[in-house]
């Protein structure tokens, strides 16, 4: 059976009457490269031209490939592949933020066109260099010094809890340590990054901003996001946030003003602390579609994928406009178990159609490694949450084997 949201394969290539042809080259094959490959096929985006996208991975059977998108043989970190594929595609863009922006310069410097582009993704992919660029650009956000690898934490400015950030690979929880005490030292990062001020919130929220390069942008309504304590990845998001309009609002303006003055096209995850004295300052900002940006896809007028490819072939961007309340909650490999996966639960869920399921396609599950995620519309975020409880319970991903 064919879940709503999984991953299947289908052709490699879309065809539309009119003879234009678009080429997207996309560096890496996961999760989101997939969901934009299924964006082609199930939106009229592109139905003016054929439609090619080839993806860049180590792995010909990653997510992308698996529904559609042509596989290139590469490394998405080293730059391996990077010429191959810049010669199949009109443009290129990014699944991940571990990529190569030396090459990606290169390219760039040689006519092809990349989004977002290559200078400030060298800003943000360094989580130092993004905080410096906040402060330079007169961006709230939280109170940070830098911090070599070899050093404790004794003498530092905040005093404790203080969280350690690592500059570069932090992804999911990775790469960030929160430090309650002098004691923790002995488990603290050993990578160059950061210090940041511990801050007291009543909420971490995530808006999604487009913007096309020309002077337009288009912003979702921001999100409110719950994370599981241990690892601090994504657990559940509400959509909208439940703030006071007012909030809401300025939260939309903060993320708007953010990407123009980082003067970013492409699509942006902007993600925001909430102060328990009710100030917004900005976490961090990602390049690209984002896990807090997954409802669009059953609850607003333009998912975040079409409005990606919206960018990519040139075109206005679409309504952001929500259409009905949405909670998405990611499904994670469980723990004590890896090998071939194993999926329970999810038919059954199926059968509701306030629910859809997508599965990333995924053959080996290991404990928190993100396997799909799931989205429920109702008429109210409190529905969305009360049905939210009754399937999650019976929805498991997981290994096949026990872990000794």
């Amino acid at each position: 059976m064919l879940l709503k949201g999984a991953f299947s394969c289908t052709l490699v290539s879309f065809f539309f009457p009119n003879a234009n042809m678009t080429t997207i080259g996309i560096i890496g094959g996961g999760q989101l490269a997939a969901m934009l490959v299924k964006a082609v096929v199930q939106s009229n985006v592109g139905a003016d031209r054929e439609t090619k996208i080839f993806v860049l991975d180590s792995d010909p059977n990653c997510p992308a490939a698996l529904v559609g998108g042509i596989h290139v043989p590469g490394c998405p970190s080293s730059g391996e592949g990077y010429n191959q594929l810049a010669a199949l595609a009109d443009v290129l863009t990014i699944d991940l933020e571990d990529v190569s922006v030396e090459q990606l310069s290169r390219l760039q410097a040689t006519g092809h066109d990349v989004v977002p582009d290559p200078d400030l993704l060298s800003r943000v992919t360094d989580k130092l260099q993004q905080k410096r660029w906040y402060a330079d650009l007169g961006l709230p956000t939280a109170d940070f010094q830098e911090h070599p690898a070899d050093e404790d934490v004794s003498d530092q400015a905040f005093g404790f809890p203080v969280v350690q950030k690592a500059a570069r690979g932090g992804y999911d929880g990775r790469g960030v340590f929160v430090l309650h005490s002098a004691e923790d030292n002995a488990n603290r990062l050993r990578v160059e990054g950061f210090l940041e001020r511990y801050i007291e919130r009543s909420m971490e929220i995530s808006v999604m901003v487009a913007a096309d390069g020309r002077g337009a942008t288009a912003v979702y309504q921001p999100v409110e996001m719950v994370f599981h304590e241990a690892d601090n990845v994504l657990d559940y998001l509400v959509a909208p946030a439940r703030l006071d309009v007012s909030l809401l609002g300025e939260a939309q303006r903060l993320a708007v003003r953010a990407i123009e003055k980082m003067e970013g096209k492409g699509i942006f995850g902007v993600e925001m602390f909430l102060t328990s004295q009710g100030e917004l300052l900005i976490n961090e900002i990602s390049p690209r579609t984002h896990n807090s940006g997954h409802y669009t896809t059953e609850a607003c007028q333009t998912s975040q994928f079409v409005q990606q490819l919206n960018i990519l072939f040139g075109n206005q961007l679409g309504s952001t406009e929500q259409t009905r309340p949405a909670v998405m909650f990611n499904l994670l490999g469980a723990e004590g178990f890896d090998g071939e996966t194993v999926i329970e639960g999810a038919d059954q869920a199926q059968n509701d159609p306030s629910v859809w399921v997508h599965l990333y396609g995924k053959t080996r599950c290991f404990p928190g490694r993100k396997m799909g995620h799931v989205t429920v519309v109702a008429a109210t975020v409190d529905e969305a949450l009360d049905k939210v409880e009754t399937i999650r319970p019976h929805l498991n991903v997981k290994g096949a084997h026990p872990i000794d």
